[in-house]
């Protein structure tokens, strides 16, 4: 008996601020996860999405289309394109077949990000039996968004940043080549130094510091692609006056050091691509993975 899901190809990718995928139409299914909220919007028929909180997009086959990224920062998505064998699979899930409902926002302890990072590292390894392994998850993270479209979901209101910890971030991102101090960035907000660094690591993941360090070694890995200067001025321009340190930190994060990086995303053919931002996966970074040949119809 055929499998109810046909899996074409998928991927994991970040591409580079501001890069636009224009509009086309395909004959297939597409589920695309993006992990962060952004500005990147979606338009679907005409009708733009503007995906602010961590979502899932689906498009159906022959469904008009287009991505406008964040301009400001790269994007992360994970997407698979794929197919159903039964009619009955479609009635199933109204995602696939009713057009009332294009992006799907997360909650907080929603399955869908451990079910798609499964999904790729089997579409990766490629284990005995993988394709019914897939397509179990595959339907049971179908199941997880079907619950989230019904009147009564609910969204979790930690989800939204708290006002002060985005005009943090947002006056960080506006003054990286500058000395950045944690304490008057809380004052500037109307917090204690304690609270906002408390706040701050909750909503973010990050402390202040090392948020600072994470999003200046993240414009120097932008101006590397985008400029000729040395690696020196790129370092002292993004806010590093030892050009040492910036380079142990840079190979620490980026898993390679600042000439290899532009070495390797320099090249035209990664031009739409900008590099990860999440390192040691169990599958490539910024890698797609064919699983089967469209049959024709």
């Amino acid at each position: 008996m055929p499998n109810e899901i046909r899996f074409h190809h998928a991927g994991d990718v970040t591409v580079k601020a501001g890069y636009v995928l224009p509009e086309r139409r395909i004959t297939d299914y597409e589920l695309v996860y993006f992990p962060s909220g952004t500005p990147t919007v979606y338009t679907v028929e005409n009708t733009p999405h503007v995906l602010t909180l961590p979502c899932v997009i689906v498009t159906r086959p022959g469904e008009l289309h287009s991505y406008q990224f964040d301009p400001k920062r790269p994007t992360r998505h994970l997407y698979i394109h794929f197919d159903c064998h039964q009619d009955t699979v479609r009635e199933r899930f109204s995602l696939l077949h009713s057009s009332a409902v294009s992006s799907v926002i997360l909650q907080e302890y929603s399955l869908v990000p451990m079910l798609m990072k499964q999904l790729l590292f089997y579409f990766h390894r490629r284990p005995e039996q993988w394709k019914r392994l897939s397509e179990s998850l595959f339907l049971a993270l179908l199941d997880e968004l079907e619950q989230l479209i019904q009147p009564d979901a609910r969204l979790s209101s930690e989800m939204t940043l708290p006002m002060q910890i985005d005009h943090a971030m947002q006056y960080i991102d506006d003054h990286l080549s500058e000395p950045l101090d944690i304490l008057e960035l809380a004052q500037n907000v109307g917090w204690s130094h304690e609270h906002f660094t408390r706040m701050f690591q909750h909503h973010t993941g990050f402390s202040p510091k090392k948020w600072i360090i994470k999003r200046r070694l993240d414009l120097a890995g932008q101006l590397l692609l985008r400029r000729t200067d040395s690696i020196k001025e790129i370092a002292r321009e993004v806010g590093f006056t030892d050009e040492y340190y910036f380079h142990r930190l840079f190979t620490q994060r980026m898993g390679m050091t600042a000439t290899e990086y532009r070495k390797t995303y320099g090249d035209k053919r990664m031009h739409e691509l900008a590099p990860p931002e999440a390192h040691g996966r169990f599958y490539p970074l910024n890698h797609s993975f064919t699983l089967e040949q469209r049959e024709k119809k």
